[in-house]
């Protein structure tokens, strides 16, 4: 019996549990924290560490595509995608420019993606059927849902205003509901990140192993 795989699947639950940890203990922190007369502001831990994922998630793809040059186009793509995410996190330090600037700078990031995924074309479909068919798609999707889904949905205040039966939340039932939404936000980027991560070592796999040949 090869226990090798085993042991691997073990190292990737105990590294992954990292950052969810992580993740969780920063949501924690925040708890105890009211920034400009509230808690889970656009300025808090939880914010900023949805941001860094963010970048992290950006990062780790691109550079998927630098091991692997076979695989640039969803590396542009998915690295491309998780920047015009990280602008639009950024919303309230640009809207401080005027309301809404974080658009124009999204869709440059956008239009240059768009044309160095093109520029890759021929590789694209290729290399989604490979992402498609690995761990990091599963997480993916997961994360995804999570943060662009399930997040907004359970985030609404109709929601928790029915919660807690009442016509207008008052400011702490505004806190229950902003730890929550953007908890699980961060959760979701979380994911986004393992995902990331999980698509990089697929891909140096796949590079170590063609060269072994």
């Amino acid at each position: 019996m090869n226990i090798k795989p085993i042991l691997f699947a073990a190292l990737r639950v105990v590294l992954y549990a990292i950052p969810v940890a992580i993740s969780a203990l920063i949501i924690k922190s925040d708890a105890g924290v009211i920034v400009d007369g509230m808690k889970f502001s656009e300025s808090s831990s939880t914010e900023w560490m949805q941001e860094i994922y963010l970048l992290l998630t950006s990062m780790v793809f691109i550079a998927a595509g630098i091991v692997s040059k076979k695989h640039k186009a969803i590396s542009y793509l998915m690295g491309g995608g998780a920047l015009v995410a990280l602008i639009r996190e950024w919303d309230a330090y640009f809207d401080q420019i005027y309301h809404g600037a974080w658009l124009p700078f999204a869709v440059v990031i956008l239009l240059i993606t768009i044309v160095l995924v093109y520029k890759k074309r021929d590789q694209l479909l290729e290399n989604l059927e490979d992402f498609f068919n690995t761990p990091a798609f599963g997480t993916f999707i997961a994360g995804f849902l999570c943060v662009f889904v399930f997040s907004r949905l359970f985030g609404t205040k109709k929601v928790w205003r029915a919660v807690f039966e009442v016509g207008q939340l008052e400011p702490m039932q505004r806190w229950v509901k902003n730890a929550v939404e953007e908890g699980s936000e961060l959760f979701g980027y979380t994911l986004l990140f393992i995902a990331a991560i999980e698509f990089f070592v697929f891909v140096k796999r796949k590079v170590k192993n063609k060269i072994a040949e």
